[in-house]
């Protein structure tokens, strides 16, 4: 079996998230990934071993020390052979580095390189420090997250970091199918800002429409508890037949047929009626009787329950991936299921430097090169 990317070769200096997400999604649909790390440092994600773990299987680890001469020679042999270079410094770093897109270009013109920044490389903020809360923030996405005192909730998930890993697996794909018809590589951008700005454009396209960005959710639409205490979710967005149903089947029949827009002008009165009858039961209860009832419904669930959920295990969406030891890691597999070349989990995250023999002895380095550039620091 052919996998969608094998023979495609990315050289991923991004470290931490938006960049090793990336390439575990490419390396999943069979691209080779080598990793190049900090000699004795590695990427900072290594220092979370879970965190780490979670997103780069399927990868060599290499290790570089870019601040040296004979390390950018070896970076530059290996983007020869390259079809994408990876990045995730702040603008300018590569640069200094003699890493830089214009420096690889001239190495090889077939090149894909690819940068993931906070704000992109150009325009008023591409020199800000920040993290995934900041750029969520400036892109106006924390103010539609709020509780219900309007206060903004850093959510637990890095949206940003995962967008934009997202995104740069489509440029590159994208850049990879361009380069097929031309011949020629080229320099993909991503920001996380944009990114974010991206995923904000239903709230924008309401303010374009309305001059507001605010969603108004249906009563049915929200977090809920049972007497127990334990939270589950309603789906009721908009449809009146879904609320009629609910309606039913809590015992609320006086609330039947009342239309949308006459939901959203009561939201806070029914929410507390549907709450108050939630209370009388206990979670598992009610969500048998609104399952039944063919209301969209679901718990909020722990990671423990999920990874015992039987929907999960029949999607294979939780896999183990074997260690040279012999056991074994979990790792959630690649969301896309395809009928002819299905993605591959074949190789464990690396060891820091793993690969590097192998790798520089296949670029045509000697052993006793190798070496050399081992004693001074360089690998």
């Amino acid at each position: 079996m052919t996998l969608p990317l094998e023979g495609v070769i990315i050289l991923d200096s991004a470290h931490q998230y938006p960049g090793p997400y990336c390439s575990m999604l490419l390396g999943d649909l069979g691209a080779e990934v080598i990793k190049v790390e900090q000699p004795g440092v590695g990427d900072p994600a290594r220092r979370s071993p879970g965190f780490f773990k979670g997103i780069n299987r399927n990868k060599k680890s290499v290790t570089l020390n870019l601040k040296k001469p004979a390390a950018q020679a070896i970076l530059k042999r290996l983007a020869h052979e390259a079809d994408v270079f990876t990045e995730g410094f702040r603008p300018g770093v590569v640069k200094r580095l003699g890493i830089d897109y214009d420096t690889l270009r001239a190495v090889n013109p077939r090149l894909i390189y690819c940068s993931i920044s906070g704000y992109g490389q150009d325009g008023p903020y591409r020199d800000l420090p920040g993290h995934d809360l900041n750029y969520m923030a400036m892109a106006g996405m924390l103010h539609s997250i709020q509780d219900a005192q309007g206060n903004p909730i850093p959510p637990g998930i890095a949206i940003g970091d995962l967008s934009s890993g997202m995104f740069a697996a489509i440029g590159i794909l994208a850049a990879l199918m361009v380069r097929e018809k031309t011949g020629k590589g080229q320099y993909v951008d991503v920001s996380m800002f944009d990114g974010l700005l991206s995923w904000m454009s239903i709230r924008f396209g309401l303010f374009f429409h309305t001059g507001s960005s605010e969603r108004h959710y249906d009563p049915g639409y929200g977090v809920f508890k049972g007497k127990d205490g334990r939270p589950f979710t309603l789906g009721i967005a908009h449809e009146d037949w879904f609320w009629d149903r609910l309606c039913e089947a809590i015992g609320l029949k006086e609330l039947v047929g009342i239309p949308g827009p006459e939901r959203l002008l009561r939201k806070k009165e029914l929410v507390l009626k549907i709450q108050a009858v939630f209370s009388q039961k206990e979670r598992e209860e009610w969500l048998r009787i609104l399952t039944a009832a063919d209301v969209p419904v679901a718990p909020v669930r722990t990671p423990e329950e999920v990874l015992d959920d039987p929907h999960v295990r029949f999607r294979q969406m939780i896999q183990p991936l074997k260690l040279p030891s012999g056991g074994a890691i979990q790792q959630v597999a690649f969301p896309v299921k395809f009928s002819e070349t299905p993605a591959v989990m074949h190789s464990p995250p690396p060891e820091l430097g793993e690969h590097t023999e192998e790798i520089l002895l296949k670029a045509g380095y000697s052993r006793q090169e190798i070496q050399s550039f081992r004693e001074e620091g360089a690998i």
